[in-house]
C-alpha cells in the first residue's frame, strides 16, 4: 500500500458507482447528488485514517526480522 490516498480514492469511486446503481436498480428511487458524494468523502476520510491508523500501530514487514549483531565472548584484551 504505497499510496494511501490513491487506494482510498479507488475505493470511494467503487463506493459511488456501487450506491449509484443500487439507487437507480434495486431502489428505484432518486437521491440527491449531494447526499451520494457526502457519503462518498466520508467513506474516502474513513479509509485514509484506517489505513493510517494501521500503519501507525502495526509495523512495517519491509525491514523486520532482522538479526541485531551482538558480540557476546569474552573480550579478547
Amino acid at each position: 500500500m504505497d499510496n494511501i490516498f490513491l487506494n482510498a480514492g479507488i475505493i470511494a469511486v467503487v463506493y459511488l458507482l456501487l450506491r449509484f446503481a443500487e439507487m437507480r436498480i434495486v431502489l428505484k428511487e432518486s437521491k440527491p447528488l449531494k447526499e451520494l458524494v457526502k457519503d462518498t468523502l466520508l467513506v474516502y476520510f474513513s479509509i485514509v485514517v484506517g489505513i493510517y491508523v494501521i500503519e501507525q500501530v502495526i509495523p512495517s514487514e519491509s525491514g523486520g526480522n532482522k538479526v541485531i549483531g551482538a558480540f557476546t565472548d569474552a573480550p579478547g584484551f
